[in-house]
């Protein structure tokens, strides 16, 4: 076989391999990038979301985002619900706020969700704060994406930038751009597959795949050790270039 034939199936070869995703997913531990430790997910395969106490605005553009996750993936489901704010109740509430829940400030963040999970992995609770002295409150483009973002959160997914991939083309990227989403990317899409794509949670990671968590130890409630993601968002955060 000529040289030329071994560099056509080379590259054969390479065309042909699996490509690497660029997701992550928040686990129960604080090593980021840390393969062997479970990664979050909601037992069923799905979580009601409270979006009663949003404006009407933006109460619209959060159910096109529910549903554009909800046809991305067969195997989770965001449901419709009511419920209270701020409240251990295993219901996913959202608001437009000043002061998010359990924090002082929003610092630099455009919203911060906020996730309880026990010993296992499983999630029990969620919420989702947006910033109201920022201009999510005017611009619907960029709300639609935080909203789809912070879902992403809500679900399991770690920011796609965490662990040194540059989150390119991702919804789950730190930083919003000057271009935003306005549906979850392959990647994203991917991500969520791999916790939910054989139904239960729990799923393993691709080859390929990166994962870490950012939710540090909060405390021990109701006899399970809790950690409490008081602020998985911190970093999102328009830039002024990409």
């Amino acid at each position: 076989m000529s040289r030329s034939s071994l560099a056509a199936l080379a590259l054969l070869a390479l065309l042909a391999a699996p490509a690497a995703y660029a997701f992550e997913l928040l686990r129960t531990n604080n090593n980021p990038c840390a393969r062997d430790q479970q990664n979050l997910f909601w037992r069923g395969g799905g979580v009601a979301l409270n979006a009663t106490r949003l404006p009407e605005r933006q109460r619209v553009l959060l159910e096109a985002a529910r549903l554009r996750w909800n046809d991305s993936l067969p195997r989770f489901s965001f449901a419709q619900s009511g419920g209270a704010a701020c409240a251990r109740d295993g219901i996913t509430s959202l608001e437009l706020v000043e002061t998010p829940c359990g924090l002082d400030q929003f610092g630099a963040a455009l919203a911060i969700t906020r996730s309880v999970w026990n010993g296992a992995g499983e999630l029990v609770d969620s919420d989702v704060a947006f910033n109201a002295d920022s201009y999510l409150v005017t611009d619907d483009a960029a709300f639609l994406h935080v909203a789809l973002h912070e879902l992403g959160h809500v679900l399991g997914l770690a920011h796609a930038d965490a662990c040194g991939d540059s989150g390119s083309g991702t919804l789950m990227r730190a930083v919003l751009g000057n271009r935003p989403f306005d549906a979850p990317q392959a990647d994203d899409v991917a991500g969520a597959q791999a916790i939910y794509g054989g139904g239960g949670g729990g799923g393993g990671v691709p080859e390929g795949a990166n994962s870490c968590a950012v939710a540090p130890p909060r405390g021990v409630a109701g006899g399970l050790p809790l950690l409490v993601g008081a602020a998985l968002l911190l970093a999102l955060r328009r830039r002024r270039r990409d």
